[in-house]
């Protein structure tokens, strides 16, 4: 898996997150951060408009793959605390 350089901090920032050992309700609750979000928005709206470069749409699928990586996490642990015990 190569890495983009000055691309990683996102990854380092949930990889920092998941490492702290977060309980179900923390990770429920987890929200990117701001700079996450800020960033997210500005490589969207390049994306929309076609002046995306090629660094920058490897950066935005890493935004969605980790995204799609906590909606899956989320989706379970809800799954979870619907069933009783």
């Amino acid at each position: 898996m190569a890495n983009k350089p000055g691309s990683t901090w996102l990854t380092d920032e949930v990889a920092d997150f998941l490492a702290g050992c977060p309980s179900p309700e923390e990770l429920l609750a987890y929200r990117p951060s701001a700079r996450a979000q800020k960033r997210f928005t500005a490589l969207l709206a390049k994306s929309k408009s076609g002046s995306l470069g090629l660094d920058e749409e490897w950066e935005l699928h890493q935004f969605e793959h980790i995204e799609m990586l906590l909606q899956s996490i989320k989706a379970r642990l809800r799954t979870r605390s619907a069933v009783p015990s």
